[in-house]
């Protein structure tokens, strides 16, 4: 499925070539064969430059679905970077009180300074508790929309396997759960001070207390069973 930018674009490709098209057709009616033979070509020529305009920008489409591969610790060192991209990692994801985060072992929060929150697109929620004003809710009634941009989710089997595990109760000695997974999502965030505040400004504003900058998982790649 194209992006809703994509399918206007092309309708308006197409507007222009049909409009165009359509003038030549009746001018050339007057003109007897050789004007209908001219007629035929500059249709040819319209259909071969509408072939080339859709495939150009049903390559642009595809290009801005392709993830950026990248690790974890290079979104924490740059967020600036990855605001409103589309981004594939592998990290642990950790849910509990207060507590719906990925992090990496090579760079872990709190001693990275930036700390990621994690929620899912679609429809589905973590049903998180935390600070403040937020109800943990497992579904919500519409799909997420985070600064405009509507976040579907690949809802299948790899997904609900690591939500179920996320959710099946704390690892041992530990008061969250952790599942390591290899995850896609957009991420989104905000330069401020500490709760709205001048104070400590850093990359931040969602999450508990906006503690943090945001992940929006889109789809669960694979569950790895060794934390990255």
């Amino acid at each position: 499925m194209h992006p809703p930018l994509f399918d206007r674009e092309l309708a308006a490709f197409w507007g222009l070539h049909r409009e165009s098209t359509e003038e030549v057709m009746r001018t050339s009616a007057k003109r007897g064969l050789l004007g209908r033979l001219t007629c035929m070509r500059i249709i040819l020529g319209s259909a071969s430059t509408l072939l080339i305009g859709s495939l150009a920008l049903n390559a642009r489409a595809q290009s801005q679905d392709v993830p950026l591969k990248v690790s974890l610790c290079e979104i924490k060192a740059h967020p600036e970077k990855f605001l409103h991209k589309q981004v594939e990692f592998t990290a642990v994801a950790s849910h509990g009180f207060e507590d719906s985060m990925v992090d990496d072992a090579r760079c872990p929060w709190p001693s990275s300074r930036v700390a990621v929150w994690m929620e899912y697109g679609g429809r589905h929620s973590t049903g998180t508790v935390y600070c403040c004003g937020v109800s943990p809710k497992s579904n919500r009634d519409r799909t997420l929309v985070v600064d405009g941009i509507a976040l579907d989710l690949s809802d299948d089997k790899t997904f609900r396997t690591f939500d179920s595990r996320l959710h099946a109760g704390p690892t041992s000695g530990r008061t969250e759960r952790l599942v390591g997974a290899t995850l896609r999502g957009r991420i989104f965030a905000k330069y401020e001070g500490i709760t709205g505040t001048q104070q400590d400004p850093a990359w931040r504003g969602y999450g508990h207390m906006g503690c943090c900058i945001l992940f929006v998982v889109t789809q669960v790649v694979r569950i790895e069973e060794r934390k990255p």
